[in-house]
């Protein structure tokens, strides 16, 4: 079973590594900084970029967490491009002179001059923090389409659990359909054996109720359940009506979703004749269900059952690519072969 510890920690993780991935990616662009300054032998105070850090990271989150996802998406450009050459000019304004006082104060009396006058900085910080900027778009479009897949993904998940109860629910009516048929033919026959027939009804409609409110149920229950099934079909079948049911493996250690194996079994009793054989095996990693029947003559005009294309439908979604259903016919008797991988 999950670990409801773990799994917490899972869901967690995405609304936290976002904040870890750029404290991570701030803390090594300071170590490169200092790194830099320490080799060039300049001290990081009046080195670069110095007190510039704060207006690099103020233009990068402005746009990362407010101009981009509010402007961009509306194709709004030129106010995006309006506000961020405010915002730049009104930081390099700020910060140019916060960084000469910080670099007069630190250094005391024995300053010299800046090498480069005003209005070169203004344009090379201006340059820095428009950098800032198109760094800021990259990473946000870069979260922006792991977090598109992410609800992609969640979607479709979505989408999926849903078909998969809509075909669930689709098979109990069904099932419950074709096991009044059956105890229909012994209270037809006035059989002695019908309160036996009500009694395997009982225990299958249990099942149907009950267990399957589960996405995944012991394959032991789910052969008990056939078993129950099989015993119930014999009531209406001849007394020389052949049925074999062998199961071969561990199957307690197998999980499988409620009601995967029943349409095929479902399938021998209705359409079936002379006689029926069932195997179900487990062995390295892989179950395999191999049913096999003799052929009746089609009924005219009887109705088509919507077992087998569920089942199919069902397999494709739970089982994409680890999955094997053959079916075969020949004038004496009707087999299918199903595979599943199971680890």
């Amino acid at each position: 079973m999950p670990n409801p510890i773990s799994n917490r920690c899972y869901r967690l993780l995405p609304t936290h590594l976002p904040f870890l991935l750029h404290g991570v990616g701030w803390l090594l662009y300071i170590v490169l900084v200092i790194h830099v300054s320490n080799y060039q032998g300049i001290d990081f105070v009046v080195g670069h970029p110095s007190i510039h850090i704060f207006a690099q990271a103020g233009i990068f989150y402005l746009n990362y967490g407010y101009w981009i996802p509010a402007l961009l998406p509306g194709k709004k450009l030129p106010r995006f491009l309006l506000l961020n050459a405010l915002g730049i000019t009104l930081l390099a304004a700020v910060f140019i002179p916060a960084y000469h006082w910080l670099r007069n104060w630190y250094i005391g009396p024995s300053a010299t001059p800046f090498p480069l006058p005003y209005s070169e900085q203004f344009w090379l910080r201006s340059f820095e923090l428009w950098l800032f900027v198109l760094i800021a778009c990259v990473v946000r479009f870069t979260v922006d389409w792991f977090s598109f897949q992410q609800k992609t993904r969640d979607l479709e998940n979505s989408q999926l659990k849903t078909e998969l109860a809509f075909l669930r629910s689709q098979l109990n009516p069904h099932f419950l359909f074709n096991t009044l048929n059956s105890l229909y033919a012994l209270a037809i026959k006035r059989s002695a054996d019908t309160p036996g027939g009500i009694m395997q009804l009982s225990q299958l409609m249990r099942y149907a109720l009950y267990e399957t409110n589960e996405e995944r149920v012991n394959l032991s229950k789910e052969l008990e359940m056939i078993a129950n099934f099989v015993e119930l079909q014999k009531l209406r079948l001849p007394l020389d009506f052949p049925v074999d049911f062998e199961v071969k493996g561990n199957v307690e250690q197998v999980w499988i979703e409620p009601f995967l194996l029943m349409p095929l079994v479902e399938n021998m009793f209705k359409h079936g004749a002379k006689f029926a054989a069932i195997s179900v095996s487990v062995d390295e990693g892989s179950l395999t269900l191999l049913t096999s029947n003799g052929v009746q003559q089609p009924v005219a005009g009887a109705p088509g059952g919507i077992g087998l294309d569920n089942l199919q439908r069902r397999l494709a979604h739970l089982y994409p690519g680890r999955h094997q259903l053959y079916f075969g016919k020949t004038q004496d008797h009707f087999d299918t072969h199903l595979v599943l991988t199971i680890n």
